[in-house]
């Protein structure tokens, strides 16, 4: 091909593609078709079980069952569910853009008419304005990664940098083509796989680079440094694909349904990013050469070859450090774990997590004393934003249609505007999708142990994943020393951090495979030279593909939506402790293996091992102190209390099954700690809550089966009011806040601990003290001029009373009539627009009166 023909092919083929890519883009963008998560919405997740009658599950069944429910979601103006079946007895019904989830939840979910019985499992509702806000934040987060990293390839190859930024920019094209042509859903974990794709196809576009550089070092001409870059990359650039592809299919396989489009976006971006990020960038890079355009400096950034210098850095000895460092790091968290629990979100224990957005800055009291007033008592409230205006709230409980709409349209009553988005989850379902998820890690490592064993040795393979274990092990703990929320999208982290750092590990060995090749070492002090040289070698393109992808994930961290903030975090840790293993610890373990075996090779030959030490793994120090963190870890976890330690104390008899029983004594505790702290004195307060936690976890082995769910809101709460007041610097307010929810959740908790109807007498209605010490404090809060507290309070009441009434009111039906009566009358006073203080005083005097017979004394 002559000079003017391949300067018009360059010309031809990037003009071509950067017009396609011009004029189609917004195209397509906009025909893509977006999520529940983006649009707004309502998704159910049912477990399907045989209809009366029938003892078994026919698929049959199952397909007509998802014909039918399409057929609903068309009647209420759904043009395009997406309506599947997952497993062999799970369906998951998306309905994105529906206004109206009370109506489509009870058309769904009924029985009539379908072949099998349906069972809530999870449930998710997104405002569409929440929707929007999603979508417009995780754009901007994608497009600010985006320019992160082109920018790093510019900065570092420039024109070759350049160019790779196009290719990468037309991969992003087709993988949207892609995604319109298949009619694929563009959910937020494939959102969240199309900006780390751009990281792995600029990541195969770094290996290339740095290669001819490499070759350029060498004195190689600059077509044929480009030449031999492309072709010696090639096996690379295929083995680390090869091996995260095999990830993908495995959590693919594993039928994970959030997590699935995820896995499929990554293994189409793999297929796409080696079209583009490789043979595209080949041809294109082949072409500039030769059209003499641009000197050798400007195209890759290097004017001339550099000599090569012995390199001198100790990677393989650090490795001890490393390793050290890593299980103290482990031990710590893992003892965390066993004293605290883990931070789980609702998608792994029971319960609602709601969140609301309002039209202008609102505190976290007054979200409170709101969703109080709507009768419902939430676990935590958080207020953020960037003005205020969104409040976080999560209940331990799982929050029934009509408590949600009572909150909704509570909130509606004062302000204008108001979007929320509501997740209800059963944790069974999170624990199918974890046992799944293990299920794919342990598919994932067999496949991936074979191929590696195969490609290259067993040796290579063991040391390639024992250190992926060791990455996947350390973020948990830093979860769990930070209390970072745990959610299901963590497990997708953990996957994807088991790809990332199997690309990067399979690239060191690479190199040390070919550098073996061609000089095989003559001793174990060779050998470890290798390796050193080898990693040097491949330092750069390491900590390159690093930096791009934290990039994209820390973009999607600061700046796109809620969701993905854990999610990216933990990715961020993943890849950071991937780089350190594959740096330090995968090669050191190699060592130690190959160091063994090769003194049996040489065993009876003229050669000799150098007499001087090579640091390994066995060595008798290193393993000492392996062997020392290994007890402290062993036996810290057996002499540090677990986060529920059996318990010494009882309970009085008269707790009926199922019930906590009398909460007085733990109330009482909560009551001086919140009177120390509203005196300012938070050291004592911190003392007093502390006999709380000592005879909370005493009680637990009498007190959690009675009513386990039960038994963990109130732990829940316990741990909340013990987290705010053991801070460094505890926030007062804070503080009350949470002890106040405290006091709330034992008064209702504590509801049905009333003495069974066959061992009250007459005309007792049993323990009533919960409710009197309510009454006690709404007067203190009156007396005080609180009547915010006061209404708040004397809410708690009308809850307790209303909770208990099926235990109650057949006890004595006259005596309950006339204390709701009171009550009623009480609460009138309190909440009218300018209360009276004598008249609620006296309101609240009758109904203490009331109370006060009917109680046992």
């Amino acid at each position: 091909m002559s000079l003017s023909s391949r300067r018009l092919s360059f010309i031809l083929l990037t003009g071509l593609l950067a017009c396609l890519v011009a004029a189609t883009f917004s195209s397509l963008a906009t025909h893509v078709r977006f999520g529940l998560e983006f649009r707004g919405g309502y998704e159910i997740y049912y477990v399907v079980n045989p209809a009366p009658g029938k003892t078994r599950l026919a698929k049959d069944d199952l397909l007509q069952t998802v014909a039918i429910l399409s057929k609903r979601a068309d009647s209420i103006g759904i043009t395009e569910p997406d309506i599947r079946v997952e497993g062999a007895n799970h369906i998951r019904v998306k309905l994105a853009g529906l206004t109206s989830a009370e109506e489509s939840r009870s058309l769904l979910g009924s029985s009539q008419g379908l072949p099998t019985q349906l069972t809530e499992k999870y449930t998710q509702t997104v405002g569409s304005v929440l929707g929007k806000t999603a979508l417009a934040e995780t754009v901007q987060a994608g497009l600010i990664g985006i320019a992160c990293i082109f920018l790093l390839l510019v900065g570092l190859y420039r024109t070759a940098g350049l160019i790779a930024a196009f290719c990468t920019l037309v991969y992003l094209w087709l993988l949207l083509i892609v995604f319109t042509a298949s009619g694929a859903t563009l959910s937020l974990s494939a959102v969240v796989a199309f900006v780390l794709g751009i990281g792995m196809a600029a990541d195969a576009s770094i290996i290339c680079l740095e290669r001819i550089r490499e070759e350029i070092d060498l004195g190689r001409s600059l077509r044929e440094a480009v030449d031999n870059g492309f072709k010696g990359s090639l096996p690379t650039i295929r083995d680390a694909n090869l091996v995260t592809a095999l990830a993908m299919i495995a959590l693919f396989a594993a039928g994970i349904g959030p997590i699935q489009g995820f896995a499929l976006t990554m293994l189409v971006s793999i297929v796409i990013s080696v079209a583009t990020n490789f043979l595209l960038i080949r041809q294109l890079m082949l072409w500039l050469v030769d059209t003499q355009w641009v000197s050798q400096r400007w195209l890759i950034g290097k004017s001339k070859p550099r000599a090569t210098k012995a390199r001198r850095f100790n990677f393989v000895g650090l490795g001890k450090t490393a390793i050290v460092v890593s299980l103290l790091t482990i031990v710590s968290g893992s003892l965390y774990y066993r004293a605290h629990g883990l931070n789980l979100d609702i998608d792994f224990t029971a319960g609602t997590a709601l969140d609301i957005d309002v039209d202008r800055a609102i505190t976290q009291e007054t979200a409170t004393q709101i969703m109080t007033g709507a009768g419902t008592i939430p676990a935590t409230v958080a207020v953020g934003g960037a003005q205020n205006q969104h409040i976080a709230v999560r209940f331990d409980e799982v929050l029934k249609p009509a408590d949600l709409k009572q909150i909704i349209t509570a909130f509606k009553g004062k302000y204008q505007t108001v979007e929320y988005e509501e997740n209800t989850a059963d944790p069974g379902v999170a624990r199918d999708f974890a046992t799944r998820a293990i299920y794919a890690v342990i598919a994932a490592f067999a496949s991936i142990a074979i191929y590696i064993g195969l490609r290259f040795s067993w040796a290579i393979a063991l040391a390639t994943l024992l250190p992926i274990v060791q990455d996947i092990l350390i973020v948990s703990a830093i979860f769990s020393l930070f209390k970072f929320e745990i959610d299901v999208t963590y497990i997708a982290a953990l996957l994807t951090i088991i790809g990332y750092s199997l690309n990067d590990k399979i690239v060191i060995f690479g190199r040390i495979v070919e550098n073996v090749k061609k000089s095989p070492p003559v001793d174990a002090l060779a050998l470890w030279s290798l390796i050193n040289l080898s990693i040097s070698q491949t330092l750069r393109r390491s900590l390159y593909t690093v930096l791009t992808v934290v990039m994209a994930s820390t973009c999607l961290y600061l700046f796109a939506c809620e969701p993905l903030q854990m999610f990216s975090l933990a990715l961020v840790l993943g890849l950071i402790s991937g780089a350190v293993s594959s740096i330090f610890m995968s090669s050191a373990i190699w060592l130690t293996l190959s160091r063994r075996s090769f003194r049996v090779a040489k065993v009876g030959s003229t050669l000799k091992l150098s007499p001087k030490r090579v640091p390994h793994l066995a060595s008798t120090p290193f393993l000492g102190a392996l062997l020392f963190v290994c007890t402290v870890g062993v036996g810290g976890w057996f002499w540090v209390p677990a986060q529920a330690t059996a318990g010494k104390t009882t309970v009085s008899a008269s707790t009926v099954t199922g019930s906590l029983g009398d909460l007085s004594s733990f109330r009482t505790i909560t009551v001086d700690t919140a009177r120390l702290v509203d005196a300012g004195d938070l050291k004592a307060a911190k003392a007093r809550i502390t006999d709380l936690e000592t005879a909370w976890d005493q009680a637990e082995e009498t007190l959690q089966p009675k009513s386990p769910a039960d038994w963990t809101s109130v732990n829940k709460s316990i741990d909340r009011a013990l987290s705010q007041l053991r801070s460094g610097n505890p926030d007062p307010q804070a503080c009350a806040e949470a002890l106040k929810t405290l006091l709330a959740k034992f008064d209702s908790k504590q509801i049905s601990a009333a003495i069974p109807v066959a061992a009250t007498p007459a005309g007792s209605m049993g323990d009533l003290s919960y409710l009197m010490a309510i009454i006690t404090d709404t007067k203190k809060l009156l007396g005080s001029g609180d009547m915010k507290g006061a209404r708040a309070r004397i809410t708690d009441l009308e809850s307790a009373w209303d909770q208990n009434e099926e235990q109650l009111r057949p006890i004595d039906p006259e005596g309950w009539t006339s204390i709701d009566k009171s009550l009623d009358r009480a609460l009138k006073q309190v909440r009218t627009g300018s209360p009276d203080l004598t008249a609620c005083t006296e309101a609240l005097e009758t109904l203490a009166t009331k109370i006060d017979s009917k109680r046992l004394h």
